[in-house]
């Protein structure tokens, strides 16, 4: 791989621990920690055979979803106070 192509990957581990610095959802830290675990395997992989195995996992995983669990969006409602000027 390239070296400018490791240089991207390591940037994308960088912004996804950068975000889940800031995530207060668990959920969404893990996702994000292990996003940024996997860019660092391709970032760091030692041969192109290597890193088209890590590719060939890290897109499975995204095909079947395994690594990311999808929950229902919650809508929260304001309450308003009742007019007292009636």
């Amino acid at each position: 791989m390239a070296d400018n192509d490791k240089e991207m990957c390591r940037k994308a581990a960088v912004e996804c621990i950068e975000l889940a610095r800031v995530t207060t959802d668990p959920i969404k830290k893990e996702v994000l920690l292990t996003r940024a675990q996997e860019w660092l395997k391709l970032a760091y992989a030692n041969n192109d055979a290597e890193f088209g195995r890590l590719i060939a996992g890290l897109n499975e995983g995204q095909m079947t979803g395994a690594s990311i669990q999808h929950q229902p969006m919650q809508q929260q409602q304001s309450k308003t106070k009742p007019d007292s000027k009636s």
